[in-house]
């Protein structure tokens, strides 16, 4: 892959969701229906005709009633303000009550190019040390797996935890071989034979492969592995390159990933056509390590 410099994990800005029940933009603490209620004059005295005037007739009139009719009209304000309260509670804006000890059902997950999930969770971007072996969580391969090669000092892929690899120079261009292993991001945690496809994709639009056209041709299937006992998942693939002054064709590709727990995995990239440096991939593939004790 085209060494890119050393670059910071992309971090992507929170999706807002709309909250479940709400029309999208809609507020839970935006108001209710309205409702209308009498109409009140000055004074807060319901203005009903005859309100508060003077009486007409030269005997006085008893107020008795006026004052059971403004009692009963303010009963009925209050009863009328306790319904929409309980309606608005309830769902006025499409929204449904829930019986109790019922689940309520959690939003899907975004769309491709809205902060998804689909390659995992952005990781450092920076490469993790190595002495003797080239490790990351419980997974590693040791150095003398592949004479010559030397560590790495960025991630190839971007989307994982404390990774770290070797690489190996394309003598008079710009290009190299890979070999990294690392550990996996994706919420919720997914099998690795999805993951191990889900992958291929991913590396080919990462930085690896930044101006170089890359196009992901004769991918395998998922084929069921077991790596120093452990269950696993192996893809392979060919991504094509297109890019001035590289005369390779691109690489070809790697990627097992590993059950262990946390999820590790180990990815090589080499040209396409180069069977010294693919007998190297071999040799670290087949050298996989995994610590049972950690």
């Amino acid at each position: 892959a085209f060494p890119p410099p050393q670059y910071p994990a992309v971090q992507f800005p929170p999706v807002q969701q709309p909250v479940a029940g709400y029309a999208a933009g809609a507020s839970p603490g935006g108001g209710g229906p309205g409702g209308g209620g009498p109409d009140f004059g000055d004074g807060g005295i319901p203005a009903w005709p005859g309100a508060g005037a003077a009486a007409a007739a030269p005997r006085r009139r008893s107020r008795t009633g006026v004052y059971l009719a403004a009692g009963a009209t303010a009963v009925l304000v209050v009863a009328v303000i306790a319904v929409l309260v309980v309606w608005f509670v309830t769902g006025s804006h499409g929204g449904s009550t829930q019986a109790a000890g019922t689940t309520v059902p959690t939003p899907a997950a975004p769309s491709a190019g809205a902060a998804d999930d689909s390659c995992g969770l952005p990781g450092s971007g920076v490469s993790a040390p190595i002495s003797d072996r080239v490790s990351s969580g419980p997974l590693s391969f040791p150095v003398s797996a592949a004479p010559g090669w030397t560590a790495q000092t960025y991630i190839t892929y971007a989307q994982s935890v404390g990774a770290s690899g070797l690489v190996y120079p394309i003598a008079g261009q710009q290009w190299q071989a890979g070999a990294e292993v690392g550990q996996t991001t994706f919420t919720p945690t997914r099998k690795a034979a999805d993951v191990a496809p889900r992958m291929v994709a991913c590396i080919a639009a990462g930085a690896g492969y930044q101006n170089a056209n890359p196009r992901v041709t004769n991918q395998s299937g998922v084929q069921s592995i077991v790596v120093d006992g452990v269950n696993a998942s192996k893809v392979t693939a060919d991504i094509l390159i297109s890019k001035p002054g590289i005369t390779v064709l691109g690489d070809h590709l790697t990627v097992i990933v590993v059950e262990t727990a946390p999820q590790t995995y180990l990815l090589t990239d080499t040209p396409i056509g180069d069977a010294s440096l693919a007998a190297v991939a071999q040799a670290i593939a087949d050298q996989l390590k995994v610590e049972k004790d950690m």
